[in-house]
């Protein structure tokens, strides 16, 4: 395993070195093997550096995940809220399966008898995932499909918790798994609630 030692770097050079550098060791040794030495080592830092950005090995994996998760940027404007949702969802997938189910169990698992930890995953990662979401939502208010006074908390989770849940159960979200959450129970519950504008 090759490791170099890299002339000195700070801000978001450094920190984006030692997000890639927690991806490699992940893929090298999974979850259970990942280290605060052997990511200091391979972005050639130190701990002490690792330490004054995040307290745990769990807060770092979280940050690393987020960081590959979909961004505003990479999501494509279709014009109608279930295809900006279905496009969503699709990166979410494409994200997801680089990541790996068995990456998102083992933080889930280490988080299991910890509520900061839990707390921690929820608004590292979710909470990520559903600025993305507000995206998507924001373009459909625009448009005049959705009243954003009607929109629940409850139906915004909707369609990442439901993608999220599918991934973990079956390490997939395939096409038919995605259009299934859009239009057998997104779109539904949206028109039940009254957030939908039907012309």
């Amino acid at each position: 395993m090759e490791r170099k030692v890299t002339s000195r770097r700070r801000g978001e050079e450094l920190e984006q070195a030692i997000l890639e550098a927690v991806w490699l060791e992940f893929q090298e040794g999974g979850f259970a093997k990942l280290s605060m030495e052997g990511v200091a080592k391979r972005a050639g830092t130190s701990k002490p550096v690792l330490y004054r950005r995040w307290p745990n090995r769990l807060e770092m994996m979280i940050a690393c995940a987020a960081h590959r998760m979909p961004t505003a940027d990479s999501l494509r404007d279709t014009g109608s809220l279930r295809d900006d949702t279905i496009e969503l969802l699709t990166h979410l997938r494409k994200r997801m399966l680089l990541i790996g189910s068995s990456a998102i169990l083992g933080m889930l698992s280490e988080i299991s008898n910890d509520p900061e930890g839990r707390d921690l995953f929820v608004k590292g990662l979710v909470q990520h995932l559903l600025t993305l979401t507000d995206v998507v939502i924001d373009r459909a208010v625009t448009r005049g499909e959705l009243r954003p006074e009607a929109l629940t908390e409850r139906l915004r989770r909707v369609p990442i918790d439901l993608a999220r849940n599918e991934f973990l159960i079956t390490s997939d979200l395939p096409d038919a798994a995605i259009h299934s959450i859009v239009d057998e129970v997104y779109i539904p519950a949206l028109q039940g609630n009254g957030a939908l504008v039907t012309t």
